[in-house]
């Protein structure tokens, strides 16, 4: 295992000491550091970009050839660490307790540490990992909003209050989609270095903004019935979908459906809600009338199979829904198609 001591602060000495200890270069371009992880250590690259009002981002984008320990070491007050694991895994512990925590894809926490005690990170060797690491200094940040944190409720007023490191804090979740979608935003911008620059800014904000709704919603839910669309939760979506979709004909309830994937009821509605602006129900009429509209075009079959087909028992109830949806009824839609087919054949 190689062990590396690297200052917290500012996150342009954070970049200096990755570079003295792997012994290259990095590069700066207005308050954006970089440095490219040399052979001998392992590919990739450590980015840190400074903010105003104490905002600092830093991002790991690396795989290292062997164990990598890192201890973040600043004779003064630590930031506080938002970390999200996109790719890959590391375990953190503080300087002065060796409880690891585990982050894993998907997972993000929220660190502090206690007095002057520092942290430590490890990577694991040959695993390709992508980290993002938005880091506050809570006194000059205080010093922006001061009205608003005062006015905050107490579960997020206790994240930037303690400025002195009285104690030490630790949150750990799974990320939402909006904040996967931010990162997915950030890796693929290709602007210039002035908007470039603003739109990091904006982002990391965003990223801020969303995590704090998020462990609003965690504090308030107790994660189990938290409103908030996880990433790791978007595959047991999918998984819903194809089951909706293959099984259409014999399709259990939605609380059947939800509990086959893993998920609450809540959360699979809300998934719905997110991912596609419909209830569960209304999704599933949907891909239903889809289908049947489809089997009408294509299909020889009658409208009393494609009833069947598509998982509707009543024929009066399917053929209201598909008259909301296409304004006529099944019959009607096949009819003048069948005319309209008619007519083309005719023309040729």
């Amino acid at each position: 295992m190689k062990k590396f001591q690297v200052h917290s602060l500012p996150l342009k000495d954070v970049i200096k000491d990755f570079a003295h200890n792997f012994k290259t270069d990095y590069t700066v371009n207005c308050e954006e550091y970089s440095l490219t992880i040399p052979d001998i250590y392992g590919e990739g690259t450590i980015q840190g970009i400074n903010f105003d009002s104490g905002l600092g981002l830093l991002i790991y984008n690396c795989t290292f050839y062997f164990d990598v320990e890192i201890h973040f070491t600043v004779n003064e007050i630590h930031p506080l660490k938002f970390l999200y694991c996109l790719d890959g895994t590391i375990n953190h512990h503080f300087e002065n307790d060796f409880e690891i925590h585990e982050l894993e894809q998907y997972q993000n926490i929220i660190v502090a540490s206690q007095d002057h005690h520092g942290h430590v990170l490890n990577f694991k060797k040959n695993i390709p990992t992508e980290i993002y690491s938005l880091e506050i200094n809570r006194k000059l940040f205080k010093q922006k909003l001061p009205c608003e944190l005062g006015k905050a409720k107490p579960n997020l007023q206790r994240i930037f209050e303690d400025e002195h490191a009285k104690q030490p804090f630790y949150y750990n979740g799974l990320y939402s989609l909006t904040l996967a979608e931010i990162f997915d935003e950030m890796k693929s911008h290709n602007y210039d270095h002035l908007i470039g620059k603003i739109l990091s800014e904006s982002q990391s904000y965003r990223m801020l903004v969303h995590q704090l709704i998020q462990f609003d919603d965690d504090n308030n839910g107790k994660q189990n019935n938290s409103k908030v669309l996880r990433k790791a939760e978007l595959s047991a979506m999918m998984e819903a979908v194809e089951i909706i979709k293959n099984e259409l004909d014999s399709l259990g309830s939605i609380s059947s459906i939800a509990k086959r994937v893993g998920l609450n009821n809540e959360k699979f509605q809300n998934g719905f809600q997110t991912l596609y602006g419909k209830t569960a129900n209304n999704y599933i009429q949907f891909i239903r009338l889809n289908l049947a509209k489809d089997l009408l075009l294509n299909t020889d079959y009658n409208i009393q199979e494609i009833k069947y087909k598509v998982g509707f028992k009543s024929h009066s109830y399917f053929t209201q829904l598909f008259k909301e949806i296409y304004h006529v009824t099944p019959s009607y839609f096949r009819k003048n198609l069948k005319k309209k087919k008619g007519l083309i054949k005719k023309q040729i």
